[in-house]
């Protein structure tokens, strides 16, 4: 199976998208930005640690484990390194076309706390520990991270991504499409072509419908059912020469989980 790994500049635009998202917040992360690059790079470059030609974590889940420890444990960002590791271990496991299922914003919560408090697979609370204890091994972590990935993720389902309305409008716009006329809970699917003047005549836009869809409002999920159909309709699909890593760009996989996590990230916030 091919391996894909995040790039610093990929972990880079998680952080930025975040503080984007929690500005207008009252859990902004501040201040921004990178403490240490060389933190940073150390943190990413944990996913591409050989030995003998070989990968130290060849498989995608152990190494979005390893990339999820190195950011939260090396805190190589002033303010959202939590929030940054968490979502850049959800980027990264759908590169690799997996998703985490039946997995609760809290069980998520609770993963993410623990890796911070380095008590990740250790059964005993740590109220209760003995404080002098030695810290276990980076490795030891890292395997009980990715035990706990393993245990509830599994292949995407047809490349589908889960995207709002209002992700789904920025996407259509790359392709000369348009949302408009919102009325009884459904949206207009609308086809934008340039048709060019003859000689000297400038060119003019035509625009088509194309299909309805269901239109709850722009923050709400679009069923994975409407996203296919929709794709079919507007000759955006694999056989059209849009695969599904065209269809949905880095920005919008980046923005998706923000908005599908969000609960989690603002608690993860005052933490």
């Amino acid at each position: 199976m091919e391996l894909n790994t995040l790039s610093v500049e990929e972990v880079l635009r998680v952080h930025d998208a975040l503080v984007r998202d929690f500005a207008s917040s009252s859990d902004p992360i501040y201040p921004p930005g990178v403490k240490s690059r060389a933190l940073l790079e150390s943190a990413v470059s944990r996913q591409r640690t050989a030995s003998g030609g070989r990968l130290k974590y060849p498989d995608p889940i152990s190494n979005a484990a390893t990339l999820l420890y190195g950011i939260c444990n090396d805190h190589p960002f002033h303010n959202g390194n939590k929030r940054t590791a968490l979502v850049s271990m959800l980027v990264h496991l759908d590169k690799n076309k997996l998703s985490l299922y039946q997995t609760s914003q809290n069980e998520l919560f609770e993963m993410i706390m623990q890796v911070a408090m380095h008590t990740m697979g250790i059964r005993i609370p740590p109220k209760r520990r003995d404080s002098s204890a030695p810290r276990r091994a980076a490795d030891e972590e890292v395997q009980a991270i990715g035990e706990w990935i393993a245990r509830r993720a599994a292949r995407v389902v047809r490349g589908e991504k889960r995207i709002t309305y209002h992700q789904l409008r920025q996407i259509l716009a790359r392709f000369n499409y348009s949302m408009e006329n919102p009325d009884n809970n459904s949206i207009d699917i609308i086809k934008h072509e340039e048709k060019k003047g003859f000689l000297l005549k400038k060119s003019t836009i035509t625009t088509k419908r194309i299909w309805s869809i269901p239109y709850p409002g722009d923050t709400a999920e679009v069923p994975i059912k409407v996203i296919k159909k929709l794709r079919n309709k507007t000759q955006l699909t694999e056989e059209d020469g849009v695969d599904s890593a065209c269809f949905y760009d880095e920005a919008v996989i980046i923005d998706s989980f923000v908005n599908r996590y969000r609960t989690i990230l603002r608690r993860l916030a005052h933490r």
